[in-house]
C-alpha cells in the first residue's frame, strides 16, 4: 500500500482551536585560552546573561585516546549554589572525579562548601555553596580524567566516554552547572590543540565553537550532549551526525534518511530547530539505546547492529527534541512518573511519522507495531499503576516498558477516540502542536494543560480513560485504530519470564534467588547462589519471543555459560496484520 493512501484514511485534517582525578594537572592550553568574559550588565540590558564554556581534551599518554579533560565555564549572574549529578537514574557520573576544582568571581578565589543528597535509590546530586555571593561574572576550573577501561553498561549513555576515535558524554555527567533557573546565551568552545591535526570538537549545538540559537537553561545545558576527536561527521541543512565506531552499513545513508525524517517532524510539528545534532557511540553491551538530548539526541550501536533497527530508535529520538517531558517531569528524581506521555507519543509517532512520511513501508510499520503490542500484552505486570512506575522502573524491566507500550498504544486509541467524536475534523495531532504552542510561547506544558485539551475534546469520558490507564486497566485500540488497511488479531505470545527474581540483576553482588522451579532457567542449570557476572539489556529481550539469553555464572571458583529462552506461559496477544482495502 502506498504511503498517499493509507494516509488519506488516517491524516489530520484541521488544527486545534485556540492553541513543549585523582589530581590531574590542567593541560597547557587551558592557561593560555580563557573562557570569555561577560560584558557588564548595562552593556547587555535587555539581553540575557551569558555561559561560556571552554573544553579542552588532552592525550595524556600520546596513544591517540583522550584521556584528561580541562573545563572552564565563565557564569554570568551565577547563584551562590551549583551542583553535578553524583549519580543520574543509576549512572555514576564524573563528579567525584573533579580535581582542582576552584570558583573565581571578581574579588577572586571564592570557597565553597560540599553538599550531597540522596533523593531517591537512583539518583544522587552533589552540592556546592559559595561562602558569598558571586559578584561579576564567576569562572569555574576543574580537571577530569576519563577512564578508557570504564566497563560498558546497559544503562542510559551521559557518562563520559572515550576511545580510540575521541571522547563523548552528556552535560549533566561532568559539567558543573548554575542551580537556578536563568536561561543563557550558550557559547561552547573547543582547545583541541593538544590533539592531533584534524581533530574535531561537536556540541549538541553545532560543529566546533558554537552558540545557542537560544537561551538555554541549566536544565537545557544538562542535556547537552559533547563529542570531540576524530568521529564520522555528515551534514545536511541544520542536520548534523557524527559517530565514533563502524556501522556495519554505510553511515551516511542512514544519516541522510534521519535528516529527511527530521525536515519532516519540522513540518509536521510547525516548528523546527536551527541546528540538530545526532551522536553515536559503540556499547557491545547494550546496542540501540538512546537518550534525547537539548536539539540533539545520542545513541549506541555495535557493528552487528542492523539499519533498520537503528531507524527506528533515531525515529524515536528525535521526537523528543519535540516531545519531551511534560514539565512537571523530567530525567531526575521524581520525572519518571510523567515518562507515560513523553515515551508514551515518542513510541507512537516514532512508526506513525515515519510512515506518513514513505520513509518506511507497511511491513516495517507493522513490525513495529507488534513488538509493543506483544510486549504489552504479554506483560505478567501489564496491571501496574502508573504512580508505581517510579519505584520499580529500574529494579524489573517489565515495569520500565510500559510507559512505552501502555503510553503508546493508549495514544493510539485516543488519536481514534478524537477523530470519533469530531467526525473526522481533528486527531491526536491537533491536540500535540496545541500543547507544544503552548510550551513555545512560555506557558506551562504540562499535565494541567493535557487534561484542558483532552476534556475539550471528549469530556468527562476522556478524563476518565486517562485515569483508567495510569491505574493500570489494559489498554486495547480498536481494530480498525490504525486504518482501514490494518486490523486487530490474536496470537499465541509467550510471557517474558527470566525465571528468577528479577532485583538480582540491580544488586551488588548479583546472586541468584528467587529461582522458579520448572522454569526455563532453571532446566537450563541456574541454582540459587549462582553469581551472574555478564550485563545484557532486557528491554529489547523481553520484545523478542525468539531471543535467548546467555548468563556468564560463577559456582564454586569456576566460570561458564548458561543459555536458555527467557519465557514463560503462553496467553493470547493482540497484533494486527494487512487486510485487504479501498484503495484510494
Amino acid at each position: 500500500m502506498t504511503f498517499a493512501r493509507q494516509a488519506a484514511a488516517i491524516a489530520a485534517t484541521a488544527p486545534l482551536a485556540g492553541a513543549v582525578l585523582a589530581a590531574l594537572a590542567f593541560a597547557a592550553p587551558v592557561a593560555a585560552r580563557e573562557a570569555p568574559q561577560e560584558a557588564p550588565r548595562a552593556a547587555r540590558e535587555g539581553s540575557p546573561p551569558r555561559f561560556d564554556l571552554l573544553l579542552a581534551p588532552g592525550d595524556r599518554d600520546g596513544d591517540g585516546t583522550i584521556e584528561t579533560l580541562g573545563v572552564t565555564a565563565t557564569v554570568a549572574d551565577a547563584p551562590a549554589t551549583f551542583r553535578l549529578p553524583l549519580v543520574l537514574n543509576t549512572v555514576v557520573t564524573s563528579a567525584a572525579d573533579i580535581a582542582q576544582l576552584s570558583f573565581t568571581d571578581a574579588r577572586g578565589p571564592l570557597a565553597a562548601t560540599v553538599e550531597d543528597e540522596r533523593p531517591d535509590p537512583a539518583n544522587a546530586i552533589r552540592r556546592w555553596h559559595a561562602e558569598r555571593p558571586p559578584e561579576g561574572p564567576l569562572t569555574i576550573r576543574y580537571a577530569l580524567a576519563i577512564d578508557p577501561d570504564r566497563p560498558f553498561m546497559a544503562l542510559p549513555q551521559y557518562e563520559l566516554r572515550t576511545g580510540p576515535t575521541g571522547f563523548s558524554g552528556a552535560g549533566t555527567a561532568f559539567v558543573v552547572l548554575p542551580e537556578d533557573d536563568v536561561r543563557r546565551d550558550v557559547r561552547v568552545a573547543w582547545d583541541l590543540s593538544a590533539l592531533p591535526a584534524g581533530a574535531l570538537g561537536i556540541s549538541s549545538l553545532g560543529v566546533g565553537d558554537a552558540r545557542s540559537e537560544r537561551a538555554l537553561s541549566a536544565g537545557d545545558l544538562a542535556s547537552t550532549y559533547y563529542m570531540a576527536g576524530r568521529p564520522e561527521l555528515f551534514r545536511s541543512d541544520g542536520f548534523f551526525a557524527a559517530w565514533q565506531g563502524a556501522l556495519g552499513f554505510p553511515g551516511h545513508e542512514l544519516m541522510q534518511w534521519a535528516a529527511d525524517l527530521h525536515a519532516f517532524y519540522g513540518r509536521f510539528f510547525r516548528h523546527r530547530p536551527a541546528t540538530f545534532g545526532v551522536f553515536g557511540r559503540t556499547n557491545a553491551v547494550n546496542p540501540g539505546s538512546g537518550i534525547g538530548l537539548t536539539d540533539s539526541f545520542a545513541f549506541t550501536f555495535d557493528e552487528h547492529t542492523p539499519a533498520d533497527e537503528l531507524k527506528g530508535l533515531l525515529a524515536h529520538e528525535m521526537l523528543h527534541a519535540w516531545v519531551r517531558s511534560l514539565s512537571d517531569g523530567g530525567d531526575g528524581a521524581g520525572g519518571l512518573a510523567s515518562s507515560w506521555f513523553s515515551e508514551g507519543l515518542a513510541v507512537h509517532y516514532q512508526r506513525m511519522l515515519p510512515w506518513r512520511a514513505g520513509l518506511i513501508d507497511d511491513e516495517a510499520f507493522l513490525a513495529d507495531l507488534n513488538a509493543t503490542a506483544g510486549r504489552y500484552y504479554t506483560n505478567a505486570l501489564i496491571a501496574t499503576p502508573n504512580e508505581q512506575v517510579p519505584a520499580g522502573f529500574w529494579r524489573d524491566t517489565r515495569i520500565r516498558v510500559l510507559p512505552y507500550d501502555r503510553g503508546s498504544l493508549y495514544f493510539a486509541a485516543l488519536d481514534e477516540d478524537i477523530r470519533a467524536a469530531s467526525g473526522g475534523a481533528r486527531s491526536l495531532d491537533d491536540l500535540v502542536r496545541a500543547m507544544l504552542a503552548e510550551r513555545r510561547a512560555g506557558r506551562p506544558m504540562d499535565r494541567a494543560l493535557f487534561e484542558r485539551l483532552l476534556h475539550a475534546e471528549l469530556g468527562d469520558d476522556g478524563l476518565a480513560g486517562l485515569e483508567a490507564m495510569l491505574a493500570g486497566d489494559t489498554v486495547l485500540p480498536s481494530p480498525d485504530a490504525f486504518g482501514p488497511c490494518f486490523t486487530r488479531v490474536t496470537r499465541p505470545l509467550r510471557r517474558f519470564d527470566l525465571g528468577f527474581d528479577p532485583a538480582v540483576l540491580v544488586a551488588e553482588e548479583r546472586v541468584v534467588t528467587g529461582l522458579k522451579p520448572g522454569s526455563q532457567a532453571a532446566r537450563a542449570g541456574l541454582r540459587n547462589g549462582d553469581r551472574i557476572v555478564n550485563r545484557f539489556p532486557q528491554d529489547s529481550l523481553q520484545g523478542d519471543q525468539e531471543a535467548t539469553l546467555t548468563l556468564q555464572v560463577e559456582r564454586d571458583g569456576r566460570r561458564f555459560e548458561i543459555t536458555y529462552l527467557p519465557r514463560g506461559e503462553t496467553v493470547e496477544a493482540y497484533q494486527w496484520q494487512p487486510r485487504d482495502c479501498a484503495r484510494r
